[in-house]
């Protein structure tokens, strides 16, 4: 454990204190450092205070009932979370970023849902922003499934270039970007708002883009509407997909509905799916374009890395503190195992630094 100490961020200890992880030092847990195992036994242990607490008295000699364990571990979701976010910020793992961004930043920004054990649906949302060529996060933010997927929630720089899928294509959520002075590339959403052109009629887009072959794109100079009728400039850019994509689109929305006990989508909808339809604020190329939204696969990856390798979702407990503690845990951990594979030429199995971590004693 004591290895894995340098790569936390300045001030992490005094933070225990300062965000209520730990009230007193006067009890069986008296430093930082043993709170910070207790919750890696926790999460690297299927959720389990009970052996969180087994944990804690083969590696640390300290004993405390599991009960001791979960009023511990319960107060540590905001100062776990202070010190995933200062890690992603910090530990990035660059890309190459095309020349023609200069100084500018993409901000890829998306949303998972998870489950508590034994529940049957969406209980927890995890809000994501991603910083695309630093390869690091920029906001973290863990709600309730109530809370929406909206581009308000997040701050934004005029360097910025957020690119985002169907569910952050809204006027609000365009209108909170351009409010920051940045640039965005959303996915279009053509039940969100309708688009104009410069004589103030409603555009039909497929009428404009049907001619289109298999990766042949367009792009149309146009317009939205404001709540108080101001006519706002947009741009659109589409690209037909290959025949094999269609398909598959074809596949997944029939699945969608089937499993959603959906009506079918009406036929413009299907139709507009077999392309790839684009609004910006951005005027590079058509190609450019479409080369930064495919870039979207990047946060995806990183949501699938969490899930897959450090079995974030599946929450093992109801209690919203707890659930804090639970997901920012299980960050820290990919945060941390992240730091220690950027930095060693050979480095070892994940198994291996996971044992590190909460300590090979109990790991056996």
């Amino acid at each position: 454990m004591k290895n894995l100490l340098k790569y936390l961020p300045p001030g992490w200890q005094t933070q225990a204190k300062e965000l209520g992880a730990m009230q007193r030092e006067s009890g069986v847990i008296r430093t930082a450092e043993s709170l910070l195992r207790l919750n890696m036994l926790y999460v690297t242990n299927g959720g389990s205070f009970q052996m969180a607490s087994i944990g804690m008295a083969l590696t640390e000699g300290i004993k405390l009932s599991k009960t001791a364990a979960h009023k511990r571990i319960r107060k540590c979701g905001p100062w776990l979370r202070s010190i995933v976010e200062v890690l992603c910020k910090n530990e990035g793992q660059a890309i190459p970023k095309p020349a023609f961004l200069g100084e500018r930043n993409v901000i890829l920004v998306d949303a998972t849902d998870e489950s508590v054990k034994g529940s049957k649906k969406s209980d927890y949302r995890l809000h994501y922003a991603f910083d695309l060529f630093n390869f690091r996060a920029k906001t973290i933010d863990l709600t309730t499934f109530e809370e929406g997927e909206k581009l308000s929630r997040y701050t934004l720089s005029n360097n910025d270039i957020v690119i985002a899928d169907r569910a952050y294509c809204t006027i609000n959520g365009i209108e909170h970007v351009l409010s920051q002075g940045s640039s965005f590339i959303l996915r279009y959403k053509s039940k969100s708002f309708a688009l104009y052109d410069e004589n103030g009629v409603k555009l039909d887009i497929l009428q404009r883009i049907r001619h289109l072959k298999a990766l042949e794109s367009t792009d149309i100079q146009c317009f939205y509407r404001l709540k108080n009728g101001k006519m706002r400039p947009i741009r659109l850019v589409a690209m037909k997909k290959t025949a094999k994509a269609i398909e598959e689109t074809k596949r997944k929305m029939k699945r969608k509905a089937s499993k959603k006990q959906e009506p079918p989508a009406q036929s413009d909808t299907a139709e507009l799916n077999e392309y790839v339809v684009l609004v910006t604020n951005l005027d590079y190329t058509n190609e450019q374009i479409l080369e930064l939204y495919r870039a979207r696969w990047q946060i995806e990856k990183v949501f699938h890395r969490l899930k897959s390798l450090f079995g974030y979702g599946d929450t093992p407990c109801k209690c919203d503190d707890t659930v804090q503690a639970w997901f920012y845990g299980k960050l820290l951990l990919a945060a941390l195992c992240e730091c220690i594979l950027n930095e060693m030429s050979f480095p070892p199995l994940l198994e291996l630094i996971i044992a590190d971590i909460v300590g090979a004693e109990f790991m056996g």
